[in-house]
């Protein structure tokens, strides 16, 4: 089972070191950072988690049982008003621990965290079309297309198309009738 918590400056090497190269930070994480990622753009985004209202929340990823981080994913632009949010720079870290179900898990926490503590109506997230993997996932947790950007981005002669995709509170609470309560639905992550 996975618990988030909140992100802190003390986890920033950790996220460092999983991130590669240029090509991985942009798929991972857009053009907001810039290669070689380093601690102070990651400060000016934790910046954004502060206050009673943050745009933003970082969280890492912990396996309950054992206590080690695994992972890392953000709620971003997030818009009290309008109930929404983005879901984004979802990271399994080890490339040895993807494709076993964290990510997933991970996900369904950050999802119950937006619209069971935060009380969001809709969450959004942008995914690149060849992260098939990726895909996979969000639409299993009900998330649909509702738009596709061709060539959105480039990567030397790389040119990548960005899909869109949304789920909404009644659809994400319809998909989960009958199941047990998620852990994290019973409150916020540890902050």
């Amino acid at each position: 089972m996975i618990e988030l918590r909140a992100f802190e400056e003390t986890d920033i090497p950790r996220l460092l070191g999983w991130v590669p190269d240029a090509r991985f930070l942009l798929q991972w994480a857009g053009p907001q950072y810039k290669f070689p990622l380093d601690a102070s753009q990651l400060l000016q985004t934790l910046t954004t988690t502060r206050g009673d209202r943050p745009s933003c929340f970082m969280f890492k990823a912990l396996r309950k049982v054992e206590g080690d981080v695994v992972g890392h994913i953000e709620l971003m632009k997030i818009n009290y008003d309008e109930g929404t949010a983005q879901l984004g720079r979802v990271l399994i870290g080890s490339p040895q621990r993807r494709g076993h179900g964290l990510g997933r898990e991970m996900v369904e926490s950050a999802l119950s965290f937006a619209f069971h503590r935060l009380g969001l109506n809709m969450v959004t997230l942008k995914v690149f079309d060849f992260n098939a993997q990726a895909l996979a996932c969000y639409r299993r947790l009900g998330f649909t297309e509702y738009e596709r950007m061709p060539l959105a981005r480039t990567f030397g002669e790389e040119r990548w198309t960005l899909i869109m995709m949304k789920l909404d509170r009644t659809t994400w609470a319809e998909n989960r009738r009958g199941e047990e309560p998620h852990p994290s639905d019973a409150g916020k992550p540890n902050r």
